[in-house]
């Protein structure tokens, strides 16, 4: 019994086949479930987005990034990002608790989503500090549209 699962045992064929087939199917679910695990955070991220739609409490003007290269796509993410920590910042100092909690919700799940550029060309892209400026509003807005077309994408991807 020991000697069957020795290295040696890996010379014959059908035992190698079967060990290489398993391992390929433990990594498929392993993805699968990965993006699952994204799907569900990038909905969270969206149900979050819709409760905090109206900021009318932050007076603040962001800039508000524009998907206009899909190789930017973590770039644009990552603007993103860096504004709703201003959101959060602000929201801290007012009355709204929940408001705060689903900003929080929003940066704490859209950091766990991976996102790809598509290739290593980061220094083209536009810096959010070239974007224009927007109201609270517009800002979750554009954020929404964004993070819905990212969720679109990873859908259509996962029915491959």
């Amino acid at each position: 019994m020991n000697s069957y699962f020795l290295p040696s045992s890996l010379n014959n064929k059908p035992t190698f086949t079967v060990f290489i087939l398993c391992a390929y199917l433990l990594q498929v679910a392993y993805l699968q479930q990965v993006q699952t695990c994204h799907n569900v955070t990038l909905h969270a991220v969206l149900t979050d987005l819709k409760k905090i739609k109206s900021c009318s409490k932050i007076d603040a003007s962001l800039y508000t990034a524009e998907m206009t290269d899909i190789e930017c796509k973590a770039s644009v993410m990552n603007c993103f990002i860096l504004e709703m920590d201003v959101i959060f910042y602000e929201s801290k100092y007012g009355s709204d608790k929940k408001f705060t909690n689903h900003v929080h919700n929003v940066l704490k799940n859209i950091r766990s989503v991976p996102v790809k550029n598509q290739s290593n060309k980061t220094s083209t892209c536009q810096k959010c500090e070239t974007f224009g400026e927007k109201k609270c509003t517009e800002f979750i807005k554009r954020f929404e549209d964004f993070i819905k077309q990212f969720y679109a994408e990873l859908k259509a991807n996962e029915k491959c």
